[in-house]
């Protein structure tokens, strides 16, 4: 039972990081998204695509794949 304790306190740590990191990405996805809606807000269609995007091809595909792994470490 010694034995246990380390390595659950271990798992403990390795959440604590994976949620900080998941809380990380998904302030770049808000951020993001709030670009987007200020660029259309001022007929920047071009920055809105830019935006739109960025989101679609990198944040929330990232986003997804560390909730993946998450899911499988659990």
């Amino acid at each position: 039972m010694a034995l246990i304790l380390p390595v659950l306190k271990g798992l403990v740590n390795v959440m604590e990081i994976v949620t900080f990191i998941q809380f990380i990405e998904e302030e770049a996805i808000q951020s993001a998204a709030l670009g987007v809606f200020l660029a259309i807000r001022g007929k920047s269609y071009r920055g809105a695509s830019l935006g739109i995007t960025l989101l679609r091809g990198q944040l929330i595909p990232h986003l997804r794949d560390i909730n993946d792994v998450v899911v499988m470490v659990a």
